[in-house]
């Protein structure tokens, strides 16, 4: 009895210019719920430390002096009631049946209430005239008082940490208030990390620690996860240990029976089914924005009256409950009422740290703004941190960006072909960190949901450069012979050596048919590629390749970043400026002109310099337009700025880091129709960037607003396409990241059938280059990734999908 009553009550007795703090608690086992004895309780103060055991029921009673304010009313110090000064008083003790236990008048200025049996009373004190009440707790030893009327007293609020020890236990330490009442303290024994696959309830922060894992997928950073399983059928939760029982069916077979197979589990108990028993999601905990997440994975169809039935069961068993959110991340819960529910947008919002390009590097720490990033000189030994994301980044040891990222940004694309980190922390150009290392030698390391930043030594740096930057120089395979116009219809991956990267591998895909008899749909205007021999030409008559050949013998060229800038931007102009010769130009206006249909067509760089294991080339070069019967917009100026495009400034130093030989380069040139009044434009990864599950991603925007070049603060559609559905009644299961907040749009950007055309066809691509095509992969197919752009467009048919780019996404290798 004594302990059920003890819990309702902590208190602060107030004597004037004299206190005592009093707490009170009970400790136990956080699995069993058995009582702890013996456990060490401790507070340490100023001058000292206050200490106590608990006894054998778990329970603790800590108390210490303390200084107070005085009061002008009357105050209670544990057993005793005081006032100021001698007054009239009259003391009147109630047990709760009402019944008068005690009646008297006391004639001092204070009153010690007298021995009671164990239980709970009510003590009525009349003080001239005004009335206050107060209960009395009593163990048959000790007398407790507490205020029914605490407006008649001014409490000194304050708090403490106490210290929780015993053996075989995880130390806890917790900030009380004596506002707070008892104390319930659960303690996590140290074996239970490996051995516990499930708790009823998350009864305490503690309990997160002790089941979450990684998160379902990692776009988010610095999140715990628990998966959990409500068996309708009990009416009872299960909160599995995450890090034991990865997948839900593995802890339903293995913990809770389940026996009739995973394929009749999946079949069953992630849609409408009359054998549907369980509700299975996740609770993830946002750390950075002290957040609690309920997240499905989006195979997983509840109708609103089971997810609100799951929702309000972690609410009842969680410490979060009133905290609980639910992750929006299909349309299909917009109209359930009665749960409280998110947008991915705003927890992206909220992301202080998001890893974008795992990896270690040395490097010099820099602050950069981004208006001042053009006038910049970064070398590859910098690790730059940027108050924004730049559109163009030359080589540097790593990136820290102020702004939020996608896997398939440019920069981040560039620190992935690069093997760089990369990552986006949002105060970073206010962390006190950041400001401590300015301008000094620091070791970066970008994990899943963590980095590490901290100063380096000369030697530890040297040696991690010297093992991991590139160090033999690579000389490209290049055929200058053919001197004809190749169409890509004729073309594929062994003609490499004679149009470059882009134009071959898009020869490779523009010959496929699916299973439907569809053929790919790339660009209409029978596409073709202008090879590496009229761009030799042009170098040869103009005298440029002997200049070059000379530049790159040059010291100064090579020492002075701003001289080779300069020397290169007159390179660039001096192929701009040389013609080109007229035979090449009729033949590529002739071919243009026999599609009557399009007006513009797109001229793009296709360099053997590209596309390579370990060199994307993603961005280097330059491609143009040009339109028939415009003189601003000609054939010979599209071809000439391509050609140019070889010697970017940017282009250049990306070879150079990758020791690539400059004089093996050529460039040549692939045209098919532009695309002037696009409906959507996107890339797409065929592989899952965040987890195991077979999946795309996909970044797609309205109109031609870029992907890798988003202006600040724009967001696009970022979704996932996972292979497959539950019932085979779709092709693909579609779950968003994020939404486009461009205005005058009505998302998403892509209609379902839309999503679902474009991840047939990335199908297509993917199983043809992983089985047919030569690769380094080393990986199953699953784990294979095509880097596509797409076009939705709908100048010749109404909003129809066109595959523009395919290119092996190479996992960066050294």
């Amino acid at each position: 009895m004594l302990r059920v009553l003890l819990t309702c009550f902590l208190f602060l007795g107030l004597l004037s210019g004299y206190g005592q703090s009093i707490y009170t608690g009970t400790v136990t086992d956080i699995v069993s719920g058995s009582p702890l004895d013996g456990m060490s309780v401790d507070m340490v103060l100023e001058d000292g430390i206050v200490s106590t055991v608990t006894n054998r029921d778990g329970n603790f009673f800590l108390e210490y002096n303390n200084t107070v304010v005085a009061s002008d009313q009357p105050v209670v110090l544990r057993n005793t009631l005081a006032w100021s000064e001698q007054e009239n008083v009259r003391v009147e003790l109630f047990d709760l049946g009402g019944r008068v236990l005690r009646r008297e008048r006391v004639v001092t200025d204070r009153y010690i209430i007298p021995s009671l049996k164990p239980g709970m009373f009510v003590m009525r004190v009349t003080v001239n005239g005004s009335v206050f009440g107060y209960k009395v707790v009593s163990n048959g030893l000790q007398t407790y008082l507490v205020d029914l009327r605490a407006q008649h007293f001014r409490f000194l609020e304050s708090s403490d940490t106490l210290i929780f020890n015993k053996a075989d236990y995880l130390e806890r330490r917790m900030v009380v208030h004596q506002s707070n009442g008892h104390q319930h303290i659960r303690m996590l024994r140290t074996s239970y990390q490996d051995n516990l696959d499930f708790l009823p309830e998350l009864s305490d922060p503690i309990v997160f620690d002790l089941l979450g894992g990684n998160p379902p997928r990692s776009n988010l950073s610095d999140v715990t996860s628990i998966k959990l399983i409500y068996d309708m059928d009990r009416d009872r939760i299960y909160y599995q240990n995450t890090s034991k029982y990865i997948y839900h069916f593995q802890f339903a077979e293995q913990v809770l029976g389940y026996d009739k197979g995973h394929f009749t589990y999946n079949i069953t108990q992630y849609q409408e089914h009359p054998d549907r028993r369980y509700l299975m999601g996740s609770v993830n905990y946002y750390h950075t924005q002290d957040r609690y997440v309920l997240q499905l994975v989006t195979a997983n169809e509840m109708s609103c009256s089971q997810l609100k039935t799951l929702f309000n069961k972690i609410s009842e068993t969680s410490y979060f409950g009133e905290e609980l959110t639910f992750l929006m991340q299909t349309d299909r819960y917009e109209t359930c009422d009665g749960i409280r529910k998110i947008d991915p947008d705003e927890l992206l919002e909220g992301q202080n740290f998001q890893a974008m390009n795992a990896g270690i590097n040395y490097g010099y720490l820099r602050k950069v703004r981004l208006e001042d990033l053009e006038t910049t000189y970064l070398g590859r030994r910098d690790l730059v941190v940027l108050d924004g994301i730049p559109n163009d980044i030359p080589v540097v040891a790593g990136i820290i960006t102020t702004a939020y990222q996608t896997p398939l940004s440019h920069i981040n694309i560039l620190s992935h072909s690069r093997g760089t980190p990369n990552m986006t922390l949002r105060d970073a150009f206010e962390s006190e960190l950041v400001n401590e290392l300015e301008g000094q030698l620091v070791y970066l390391e970008v994990r899943a949901n963590a980095f590490e930043l901290r100063a380096a030594t000369f030697e530890e740096a040297e040696q991690h450069w010297q093992v991991n930057e590139p160090q033999e120089t690579t000389v490209l395979e290049k055929n200058t012979d053919y001197s004809t116009l190749i169409s890509m219809q004729d073309a594929d991956l062994s003609f490499l050596n004679r149009i470059g990267g882009k134009a071959a591998n898009f020869g490779e895909i523009a010959s496929l048919v699916d299973s439907r008899g569809l053929a790919m749909p790339v660009p209409e205007g029978n596409a073709f590629a202008i090879p590496f021999h009229y761009y030799e030409r042009h170098m040869e008559r103009s005298g440029i390749d002997v200049w070059i050949n000379d530049l790159l013998q040059d010291d100064r060229f090579n020492e002075d970043p701003a001289h080779r800038a300069e020397m290169l931007k007159q390179v660039r102009d001096s192929i701009r400026a040389y013609p080109v010769e007229p035979g090449l130009i009729e033949v590529v206006e002739e071919r243009i002109n026999f599609f009557q249909d399009f007006d513009a067509f797109r001229f793009r760089s296709s360099t053997n310099a590209e596309d390579l294991e370990g060199f994307t080339g993603a961005g280097l070069y330059t491609s143009k337009s040009a339109k028939k019967d415009n003189p601003n917009k000609t054939v010979e100026i599209a071809i000439r700025q391509v050609w140019a495009g070889l010697w970017n400034w940017r282009a250049f130093e990306e070879r150079s880091y990758f020791k690539i030989d400059h004089l093996s380069c050529a460039m040549g040139v692939l045209v098919h129709r532009s695309f002037p009044n696009e409906n959507a434009n996107g890339v797409m990864i065929t592989t899952n960037l965040y987890n195991d599950n077979e999946g795309y991603i996909i970044n797609v925007q309205f109109g031609e607003e870029s992907i890798v070049f988003p202006e600040p603060g724009v967001l696009h559609d970022q979704i996932i396409l996972f292979d497959g559905s539950i019932d085979g009644r779709e092709p693909f299961i579609v779950e968003y990241l994020s939404f486009s907040n461009l205005s005058g749009y009505t998302r998403p950007v892509m209609t379902d059938e839309e999503l679902f055309e474009l991840g047939r066809f990335a199908k297509l691509i993917k199983r043809h280059y992983f089985f047919n095509v030569p690769n380094n992969c080393n990986c199953r197919y699953e784990s294979f990734g095509m880097d596509l752009e797409f076009k939705i467009d709908s100048q010749v048919s109404p909003r129809k999908v066109y595959i523009k780019q395919a290119r092996p996404y190479y996992q960066y290798q050294r």
